[in-house]
């Protein structure tokens, strides 16, 4: 399998598992929303929005652009999360399909936040927002379930059943 086709297979499983737990997400009740359970984002929401926030950041930094954290409080409701994250989706889904073996071998460099700075292979980079969000996820499965809220399976093997029709989701 060429680099290309299993970027495109780690996004598509990526989003198939973001937008179930967005799902859930949109059933909760303000409190359960704006909760802080105590996680590394504190709250269902803020996790949400630091997880598209990161999705957004990726792509700037791999254009060589500054890349800057979206601030939760601008994204008042699930809603706002929800419309604002189709578009970071489409432009991250963009970019992926744009690639090629080449482009994906070359070396980026960029800055973090702290002012260090890396180098490595696109491909190493583009990985991270999809590894980001599974760890996320997990998260958002335990705050779901501490508020006793059912939540998705959403491990790779199951994305793969889905898709080969093996098993309904």
């Amino acid at each position: 399998m060429e680099l290309t086709d299993y970027l495109r297979h780690l996004y598509d499983y990526n989003y198939w598992a973001n937008h179930r737990y967005l799902a859930v997400a949109e059933t909760l009740t303000e409190e359960q929303l704006f909760r802080k359970q105590g996680h590394s984002w504190d709250s269902v929401h803020a996790v949400l929005v630091h997880m598209m926030s990161s999705e957004r950041m990726w792509p700037q930094r791999w254009r060589g652009e500054k890349a800057s954290f979206l601030d939760p409080k601008d994204f008042p409701t699930i809603a706002s999360v929800s419309e604002s994250w189709v578009d970071i989706e489409k432009n991250l889904l963009a970019l992926v399909a744009e690639q090629n073996e080449d482009s994906l071998l070359r070396d980026v460099t960029y800055t973090n936040p702290k002012g260090e700075t890396f180098t490595l292979p696109l491909w190493q980079m583009m990985v991270q927002p999809p590894n980001h969000n599974t760890h996320h996820r997990g998260e958002l499965a335990a705050m779901f379930a501490l508020m006793n809220v059912p939540h998705p399976e959403d491990e790779l093997v199951q994305y793969f059943l889905s898709k080969s029709g093996q098993k309904k989701f």
